[in-house]
Parts: C-alpha cells; sequence; structure tokens
C-alpha cells in the first residue's frame, strides 16, 4: 500500500508498506528509481547498505530493524531483523517496509505529529536519524530479552536437559543473524558518512545532520558490541553444555565397563559346573553354596579396589 504524507516546507514523504509489482512501476515512472534500487526494495533478504546516484541524486539507505512479531509454535521462516528501505530523492523520502517490519511506519508518524507539535521542521536526514535511534534501542532490547533466556539456561541439575540443549542452540542461532544484522547496519552508516563527510564528495549534508549521523554511528556500534559479547557469553555457555554432557557420558561408559567386568565373572565360574568332567567338590550338597562364593568374591574384591583407587 502506498501512501503520500505531507510534512513541512516543501517535503514529502512517500510510505510504502508490503510493495506490489504495481508499487515498484509506479516508484519508477514517477520518481526514476532505478531498477537496481526497487530490487532492493523488494527483497526481504536484503543486507543493510548505503548507496547513492550521483547522476540521479538518489541515495538509498537499507537498515536490518527488529522484527517485533512474536514467533509462532513451530514456525521455521522467522527472521529477527527485517529490511528497511529508505530512498532520498530530491525533497522526497520514500520508505519501504514488509509485513514483520510495518510497525516502523506507525512509529515514523508519530514521530512526524511530535515535531509537527513542537514545530520542527527537520530535514529528511535528521527525520530518519531521529527514527534509526529509536529503530537501535529495539536491537538493545531484544539482546535483553536473549540474555534472559541464557541466564535462565544456566540453572540446571546433574546436566542439562534435552529441552535445554535445544533452547539454547536455538538462542545460538539467532544470536549470529542479530549480530550480523547489527554489523550490516554500522557498515551501511559508515558508508553514508564516507560519501558525505568531504566537501567533494557527491552527498552533501549540514553540520547538524553530520553531527547526528556521528552519533548514530556510535549507537549502531554499541549494538553491534552488545551483540557480539551476548553471542560470545552464549558460546561459552555451550562450551560448558559440552563439556558437562562429555563427561556425563565419559561416567556412564566407566559405570558400564566395570559392571560389564565384573558381570563376566559368574558365566566362567559356571561354565566350569556345566562342564562334561568331575569337578572336586561338586558332589557335595554345599556345592551351588561354593559356585555363587566364588562368583561373588572377585566381583567384591573387583569393586573394593576400584572404589579404593577412585576409578568408581
Amino acid at each position: 500500500m502506498m501512501t503520500t504524507h505531507q510534512l513541512w516546507q516543501d517535503l514529502t514523504w512517500l510510505s510504502i508498506d508490503e510493495p506490489t509489482d504495481a508499487d515498484l512501476q509506479k516508484l519508477r515512472e514517477d520518481h526514476q528509481i532505478s531498477a537496481k534500487y526497487l530490487s532492493y526494495m523488494k527483497d526481504s533478504r536484503e543486507r543493510a547498505r548505503f548507496d547513492y546516484d550521483a547522476q540521479q541524486q538518489c541515495g538509498l539507505l537499507i537498515y536490518r530493524s527488529i522484527n517485533r512479531e512474536e514467533r509462532a509454535a513451530g514456525q521455521t521462516n522467522y527472521y529477527d531483523t527485517v529490511p528497511l528501505c529508505f530512498i532520498f530523492r530530491g525533497k522526497t523520502l520514500i520508505t519501504v517496509t514488509h509485513r514483520k517490519n510495518r510497525y516502523v511506519t506507525g512509529v515514523l508518524k508519530q514521530i512526524v505529529t511530535e515535531l509537527q507539535e513542537r514545530q520542527i521542521e527537520d530535514s529528511l536526514f535528521l527525520l530518519v536519524f531521529r527514527l534509526l535511534f529509536q529503530l537501535n534501542e529495539d536491537y538493545l532490547d531484544r539482546i535483553d530479552d536473549m540474555s534472559k533466556i541464557r541466564e535462565s539456561l544456566e540453572h540446571y541439575g546433574k546436566r542439562p536437559s534435552n529441552r535445554q540443549i535445544a533452547q539454547l542452540s536455538e538462542l545460538d542461532k539467532r544470536l549470529v543473524y542479530l549480530r550480523t544484522a547489527a554489523n550490516n547496519n554500522v557498515i551501511a552508516i559508515q558508508q553514508l558518512q564516507v560519501m558525505s563527510d568531504a566537501d567533494d564528495d557527491p552527498l552533501q549534508i549540514s553540520k547538524a545532520e553530520m553531527q547526528n549521523l556521528v552519533d548514530l554511528q556510535i549507537e549502531v556500534e554499541q549494538s553491534r558490541e552488545m551483540a557480539n559479547i551476548a553471542a560470545e557469553i552464549v558460546e561459552r555457555t555451550t562450551s560448558s553444555y559440552n563439556n558437562l554432557l562429555d563427561n556425563s557420558l565419559n561416567n556412564t561408559m566407566r559405570i558400564m565397563t566395570v559392571w560389564s567386568l565384573a558381570l563376566a565373572v559368574p558365566p566362567i565360574v559356571s561354565g566350569f559346573w556345566g562342564m562334561n568332567m568331575k569337578l572336586p567338590l561338586t558332589g557335595e550338597p554345599w556345592a551351588w553354596e561354593l559356585s555363587i562364593g566364588l562368583s561373588i568374591v572377585p566381583i567384591v574384591g573387583l569393586l573394593w579396589y576400584l572404589i579404593r583407587h577412585r576409578d568408581l
């Protein structure tokens, strides 16, 4: 759905939620957006980036925003981040959102309303920077949520359960996606800064815009570092799980080995009594008790030896 919003002065904001082929075609016809940029808009897996077409004087900024939707049970196509596309075309700002981050349109509307109430007339870049400051907070909130899950998984008995192992594996995978998205956001902001920090650069921004851009870069770098720290802690927790499981497996194999040795004695003793040959004391009425004793004594001796040498 395509909606036009009049801002201040002669600035215009065009919001597109879940773009269709017809919406993209209209963008190309009315605003001369290149086919390359249109393909970026449509791709829900596009990485964060910034690109500027000096000939068309058109800038493209893609930011990976957090997916605020709750994950449904059994859902496999879940993404923690979704690309958010900004097009700077003259005095027009174009935003493109997808189903899982269309909440961004509402957030930007709220920012515009607050600025209008305070009679502040920001440039398009400053308006986008205000939005990105808020969206970056979602990264910190998501990392805090994952840290709470990780802390709960650190509480287990003698060894972690299968459910805890599955949860930790899922958490590790989601942190990989989140850390990659945060790192790509930093790269996109750096690309925007590199293309606009010199007087002879094709993209010119004001001092106020540059200052906000520097502040934004600090914030997104903080999110990246927090994601890296969270991922490293999860990796250490995973390593602890592996050590516990390996130790538990070693103990189990040791116990099975001991009992296999102990249980090998009775068949040996009973094997002699089962032979078709005369053995001493076989005719006595207490011979069967003797065979049981001959089986038990080596077992007890083996267990006593292992316990004394702390091998059991």
